[in-house]
């Protein structure tokens, strides 16, 4: 049987849903597990309806959404798991309801303003300014070639 690109043999496991809330927690308010983690913190057997159903609702007890919305019955598949009331919650929630609220831009313009973003940014205008230096030598070098073919 071939398994999904994303299968992650290494996803962590957890004792209680109170576990995987401080592990969210823990990472940033997002986090990402295969379904299989999930399915036995209740000692579940199959995923089946009733299953992911009650998995829908314990994280949902725990202030916890999740990407996809509808959990996948493969338990190798893997869901990203979110704070409801973060601002990756507030985006998700605006994207996937059309809505245009307060949290939802003040989330986003967070995203684009932050440090990281903006180093990556910079980072590829580096990037991009060493590719066109690269271009210039290789230019450069192949002019060199030529006159040193033509002796």
């Amino acid at each position: 049987m071939t398994r999904p690109d994303d299968f992650e043999p290494e996803s962590p496991e957890f004792s209680t849903w109170a576990d995987l809330d401080k592990a969210i927690k823990a990472n940033g308010g997002v986090l990402r597990v295969a379904m299989w983690a999930l399915r036995d913190i209740d000692g579940y057997g199959r995923l089946g309806v009733r299953v992911l159903t009650s998995i829908h609702d314990k994280l949902a007890d725990i202030g916890v959404g999740h990407l996809p919305f509808d959990l996948p019955n493969n338990q190798h598949q893997s869901v990203v798991l979110y704070k409801v009331g973060s601002e990756a919650g507030a985006v998700v929630a605006a994207v996937r309801n059309g809505s245009s609220t307060a949290d939802a831009e003040s989330a986003l313009r967070r995203l684009n303003t932050s440090d990281a973003v903006q180093a990556e940014k910079a980072k590829d205008a580096k990037l991009a300014d060493l590719a066109d230096k690269v271009d210039e030598l290789e230019k450069l070098l192949a002019s060199f070639r030529t006159v040193l073919a033509e002796e």
